[in-house]
């Protein structure tokens, strides 16, 4: 039973059933796996020659000198994996185009094709096109019946394709049969030839680095006689080095030496410093004119190739920050940072729109049929917009006291952590027991502290009850003040350390009965089923609230004592 194009109505071509990717190389044809370029025969009169051709439909030789930089040229090589690799590495997410139960399973199917990883192996040779203008993988499709989605993305040199000069954007295939090539032609040379590349076959992906037709794209353009002087500096800088970099052996002999003589002085010089060593007679002279500074320091060579590395540098990444470190630059770092960025969110949308465009409403059409409002889901590439780590930490310990609340899973999402399971061993720091509020912040249930005896004067009474309790009230007064000044004069002398150590101790004492009543309210609190199960639960519970009340009352009498003690000091002092 053939299988048939949901949306052509038609069985699927033969290349697709027999899973053959198109576009391959052929050993003698005109898509051959071996290039013949060398960077020998180079040189700024044969590039230009190259991008001229280029423009005019027949970009072969380009192509294959592109390859050939990127292999030659290490900075230039590098910067550009850097910008592919970064996008490559991007998190893929997919957007269902509507709430429907329908657009919601196709969403489901593209998140589960995601999932095998396919388009992201693929991301870093679909940007190839950033250098060339444009990249094409061959599509090797999943063929069952409502499940039709690619298994492979396979990359083609860009020498086996062309733009053509017609238009300047419609890519096509360099084929032997469509210049009226046949088998019988043994060693013909025929002329090019090509052809249209059918859907579904390939993924075409067009990388512009600025406005333009295709034909005229490909950042190696920009950089491809930068390059090109680079190397030629390089070999200059290769020149001078042995030239002046190791020192020369100079042998001398003498008008009475024999030919065995020199001939002994000639082994020893070779012997010793190979090809770089002289012999003269001794009484003529040669002198060696090195460069200004002497030589190894000239560094004309070495200047030359760092300022075209940071053209390069800004012509791929848009700056020089990432590639060559400088010292006292931060803010320019920063700043070289958001340009990078910006390139980045730039390319994962031109790649997105590739595959959104091409990849998914094929998938969706061939699977489904195409949607009946003709809208497909969305692959986004890229990390979302997020304030750094560092400022939303900074903006949680600024206002949180304010009363800012953030919900603890979006800030462990941002740290790639996960809240801790029960039995997990933690660490951190373990939240302590706050210090007991003034007695007007208490609840009410909690008593107040106990009064002391009166310090006014008593009532004159004329009867021996009354004589002792005056008594009684003389001698509280008394033992009062004296507790008093000693806790002033401790105070005045030392009062920071004596208010940090009742503080403390307070702190020590509450602990306890602290942990006992918040641990059984957490615990009932969590077992229990409604409002009214919840009071009935707090009742039964028996809070140590006498332990709490008795440590206050301790601590708050103290520092009634040296309050009081303290004005008496100074009124006594007025």
């Amino acid at each position: 039973m053939a299988l048939i194009d949901s949306v052509t109505g038609k069985p699927f071509p033969a290349w697709m059933l027999q899973k053959q990717a198109v576009g391959g190389a052929n050993l003698t044809g005109s898509r051959s796996a071996i290039s013949t370029l060398s960077m020998e025969w180079v040189d700024p009169a044969s590039v230009g020659e190259m991008l001229r051709s280029a423009k005019q439909g027949n970009s072969q030789a380009w192509h294959e000198f592109c390859e050939l930089i990127e292999q030659k040229d290490l900075h230039y090589l590098g910067v550009l994996s850097t910008r592919k690799r970064t996008v490559s590495q991007l998190p893929i997410t997919v957007e269902d185009a509507g709430s429907s139960p329908e657009q919601k399973k196709h969403a489901e199917f593209v998140r589960d094709w995601i999932a095998k990883g396919i388009l992201q192996r693929s991301l870093f040779d679909m940007l190839d096109a950033i250098a060339k203008g444009f990249s094409v993988q061959a599509l090797q499709w999943h063929l069952e019946p409502g499940n039709y989605w690619p298994e492979k993305l396979i990359w083609r040199p860009q020498r086996w394709f062309d733009v053509s000069y017609q238009d300047g954007e419609t890519i096509m295939l360099r084929d032997d049969v469509a210049a009226g090539v046949t088998p019988d032609m043994q060693g013909a040379v025929p002329e090019m030839g090509f052809k249209s590349i059918e859907p579904r076959t390939a993924l075409i992906h067009r990388h512009s680095s600025w406005s333009g037709l295709t034909i005229d794209q490909g950042l190696t353009r920009a950089i491809a006689f930068n390059s090109l002087f680079k190397l030629f500096s390089n070999r200059d800088w290769g020149v001078f080095v042995q030239a002046f970099g190791i020192p020369i052996r100079v042998g001398k002999f003498g008008r009475d030496s024999t030919d065995d003589d020199r001939a002994t002085l000639w082994q020893a010089i070779v012997s010793s410093a190979g090809q770089l060593g002289i012999m003269i007679p001794d009484s003529m002279m040669m002198e060696f004119i090195e460069p200004k500074n002497g030589a190894g320091s000239n560094s004309v060579h070495e200047d030359r190739c760092k300022w075209l590395d940071e053209q390069t540098s800004k012509a791929v990444l848009g700056n020089t920050g990432t590639t060559d470190a400088r010292q006292g630059t931060h803010a320019a770092a920063v700043v070289h940072k958001q340009v990078q960025d910006d390139i980045e969110r730039a390319d994962a949308m031109l790649c997105a729109h590739t595959v959104n465009e091409q990849l998914i409403r094929w998938m969706i059409d061939m699977s489904f049929g195409p949607p009946a409002d003709g809208n497909y889901p969305v692959v986004k590439i890229g990390r979302p917009d997020e304030a750094p780590l560092a400022d939303v930490i900074s903006a949680i310990e600024k206002l949180g006291p304010q009363g800012l609340k953030v919900k603890q899973g979006d800030i462990l999402s941002r740290l790639n952590m996960e809240p801790p399971a029960e039995g997990d061993i933690v660490v951190g720091m373990i939240a302590q027991p706050q210090a007991p509020q003034p007695a007007k912040d208490q609840p009410a249930q909690v008593k107040p502290p106990k009064q002391l005896p009166s310090r006014d004067p008593a009532p004159t009474v004329h009867d021996a009850q009354a004589d002792d309790q005056e008594q009684q009230v003389q001698t509280d007064t008394t033992l009062h003040a004296q507790i008093g000044r000693l806790v002033s004069n401790h105070v005045r002398v030392d009062g920071p350390y004596v208010i940090d150590l009742m503080t403390q101790r307070l702190a020590r004492e509450a602990q306890k009965p602290l942990e006992k009543l918040t641990g059984a309210v957490r615990k009932e609190f969590e077992q229990a089923t409604s409002e009214q199960d919840l009071r009935d639960r707090m009742d039964a519970l028996g809070l140590p609230t006498d332990q709490i009340q008795e440590v206050m009352e301790h601590y708050m009498t103290l520092a009634e004592l040296a309050g009081e003690a303290m004005m008496l000091e100074s009124m006594k002092g007025g």
